[in-house]
């Protein structure tokens, strides 16, 4: 959980990637993602909730946005968990990509209506694509430490 604290942290930075594209990447989601599909009880609706209002509070965004949309994208997936669950690697990941565009154009959308303001989708979808880009690596440590957790001997921790 060392690490799904660590992407919270990270979630609520801004990385300026030019003078007018700033990536604000929701790393927590990968976390999301990947433990609502490979242990949902690792990662409760409640905890959702409360990472995104964390989100919301270090980072200054509209308060309540990211744990409302956390909360919606977990239920979502959870829907899917099956699913996916059958799935290889590339079409779990290919999903997550789906989930970080929509996930961020929801976030885009919201906060346009919200200040009455048009933002240009630029740095949404480029912080949707960066995510994306960057689940195979969160992916691999948390199966890591899900596997390290779980001691020598066990393959059926990536099973419910």
């Amino acid at each position: 959980m060392f690490l799904t604290c660590l992407f919270i942290v990270l979630s609520a930075q801004s990385y300026p990637l030019s003078a007018s594209v700033t990536l604000q990447m929701i790393l927590v989601l990968h976390a999301l993602y990947y433990w609502t599909i490979f242990r949902p009880a690792l990662f409760p609706v409640w905890a959702a909730f409360l990472a995104g209002f964390a989100i919301d509070l270090v980072g200054g965004s509209l308060l309540g946005l990211n744990a409302f949309l956390l909360v919606l994208t977990q239920i979502v997936i959870g829907r899917q968990r099956r699913y996916l669950l059958s799935q290889p690697f590339a079409t779990q990941w290919a999903g997550f990509l789906v989930v970080s565009l929509a996930y961020e154009g929801a976030r885009w959308a919201v906060m346009g209506l919200v200040t009455w303001t048009i933002f240009s989708p630029v740095s949404a979808m480029a912080s949707a694509v960066c995510s994306g880009a960057l689940y195979a690596l969160s992916s691999f440590l948390m199966t890591g430490c899900l596997r390290l957790v779980a001691g020598p001997g066990r393959s059926d921790i990536l099973q419910d």
